[in-house]
């Protein structure tokens, strides 16, 4: 007896099924992203936080120490050139480096010292705990100005409070409230010259002398050093609030405020959402948002201006 010859039959999908199974991938890759990417950007920022925490622990183990905080000498010749990322260097778990430095010689000396190494060349190596991951840029070395002309540094993403003045011949955003400007408060050498707590010209502030309080004075805020000449760690860091947070970040990118714009680019900014992140006079990390006002952004630049403002 014969059997019936079985049938065997294959599936497969026709074109349209395809189409279909490949149209809802990607709208589920293009949901995706936008979730992975603030998941990214949220990691990146706590980071960030961390990386300004540990300056701030820093900077207080300075101060018990020197009973000051460290001050710049970024283009001041009557002082050996360097930073206040320098001297916190043994206090942010970076003293081999510290110790590879001479600084009885200027930051930027070419020769070679003790440590069979140039100062020039220990801050010409990044500097991990003062990048900020969200910026990329900033790993990337760049040819900086003032006395450090046409010298390639490492960058930083941290710069510390000047004060609320402009910087240069610019404009500003506006005059304070007795029509004064306040110039070159970044120059200061002593206190009776600036509005904020650690200048380039060799002004650290006391903790006595920042009587606005320590929780309602910036001591560092976030800055994007390819964007400005003046932001590397070794030779110089410094910004003020002469404009307001992100400040025209759009056309730093794209060029039409120049890195060599001395009176806007020297401002707070960062490449995180709609603000940035500072480190207070107490320790504490707050992310500040754009829409921040203008008088309470810059009256926290002030260590002793004695504004009626909080950090929000």
């Amino acid at each position: 007896m014969t059997r019936p010859c079985s049938i065997s039959r294959r599936w497969a999908f026709t074109l349209i099924e395809l189409l279909v199974v490949i149209a809802i991938i990607a709208i589920l890759i293009g949901l995706l992203l936008p979730a992975v990417q603030k998941v990214r950007e949220a990691a990146a920022r706590m980071s960030c936080s961390n990386n300004l925490k540990q300056l701030g622990i820093a900077l207080h183990s300075y101060q018990d120490v020197n009973k000051h905080l460290p001050d710049g000498r970024g283009d001041h010749v009557a002082l050996p050139l360097r930073s206040w990322t320098v001297l916190i260097l043994p206090y942010i778990e970076q003293a081999a480096r510290y110790n590879q430095l001479d600084l009885t010689k200027s930051i930027l000396d070419t020769t070679i010292n003790a440590s069979g190494v140039s100062n020039v060349s220990v801050i010409q190596q990044n500097l991990k705990p003062v990048l900020c991951p969200s910026d990329s840029t900033s790993a990337i070395p760049l040819v900086r100005t003032d006395l450090a002309n046409a010298t390639t540094l490492a960058l930083t993403n941290y710069a510390t409070n000047v004060g609320d003045h402009r910087n240069s011949s610019g404009t500003g955003y506006g005059p304070f409230p007795d029509g004064n400007w306040y110039d070159w408060g970044n120059g200061a050498s002593d206190a009776s010259k600036t509005r904020g707590v650690m200048t380039r010209h060799g002004y650290g502030a006391t903790f006595s002398e920042i009587s606005d309080g320590l929780s309602n004075t910036y001591f560092v805020g976030e800055v994007i050093p390819s964007w400005c000449l003046w932001q590397d760690w070794g030779f110089q860091s410094f910004a003020t609030t002469a404009y307001p947070l992100n400040w025209r970040n759009k056309d730093c990118a794209t060029g039409v405020v120049a890195p060599s714009n001395s009176s806007e680019t020297i401002t707070f900014r960062s490449k995180h959402t709609n603000g940035a992140n500072f480190l207070f006079g107490d320790g504490a990390v707050r992310f500040l948002t754009d829409g921040i006002d203008y008088t309470t952004y810059r009256g926290l630049a002030s260590r002793a201006g004695g504004e009626v403002v909080s950090p929000p």
